[in-house]
């Protein structure tokens, strides 16, 4: 089972406190702390996130193929150990999800380097940079609340038909909650929903 962390101070509280601390070091004459710079992506690689197409600066390791993302941030994250990748999801009340037991730590900093720009429920997706430093790219999604059976989800409707797949086999009838999401966005579609955990789903929609 999965163990969400549990942030005892919001995101932006600790944001706004730090701010105003700095900001009092900087009034006292105390000398400027000079940010790392992003390391840029080289000559044509291709990476989630800003590209080099578009003018920006993304970062090594982030690959396209998991995914459209919105965003992507570097954070110090110290103390995670056992693994240079990671995974997780943030839903809307702060909780976060990891999608392994690795690395071990707190990836608490990264989720607040994300939500400078970006409000949960999100998923995020990281490699280790250098050390403490981290590249992590994530992109909104949306959370589902149903009980059904299963981890993974995905539903078809269209017009009367309906077609649903648990974990990978086909299933008889439908899943209503999933069924009720799906029609807010289109008539027809397909649904997509993974289980973060318990009654808490990440859910897909593409209007068909």
């Amino acid at each position: 089972m999965k163990k969400p962390w549990k942030r005892d101070e919001a995101a932006h509280e600790r944001l706004r406190r730090e701010a105003e601390a700095e900001g009092a070091l900087l009034a006292a004459g105390a000398e400027d702390v000079i940010e790392r710079p992003a390391e840029p992506v080289p000559t044509g690689m291709s990476l989630a996130g800003m590209s080099a197409e578009e003018g920006g600066l993304a970062f090594i390791g982030i690959p396209r193929d998991r995914g459209d993302w919105d965003l992507v941030v570097s954070g110090e994250a110290p103390g995670l150990t056992g693994a240079d990748e990671l995974g997780f999801v943030v839903v809307e009340d702060g909780d976060i999800f990891m999608d392994s037991q690795f690395p071990e730590g707190d990836v608490t900093p990264l989720a607040e380097a994300i939500e400078q720009q970006l409000k949960p429920p999100y998923r995020a997706y990281g490699t280790r940079q250098e050390g403490d430093l981290w590249a992590v790219a994530a992109r909104e999604i949306e959370i589902g609340r149903f009980e059904t059976d299963g981890d993974e989800l995905e539903l078809t409707v269209r017009g009367d038909e309906r077609e649903l797949t648990v974990d990978g086999r086909r299933s008889f009838g439908s899943v209503p909650e999933l069924e009720q999401l799906g029609k807010e966005a289109a008539e027809d579609f397909f649904a997509r929903a993974s289980r973060v955990e318990d009654d808490l789903w990440e859910v897909t929609i593409d209007p068909l």
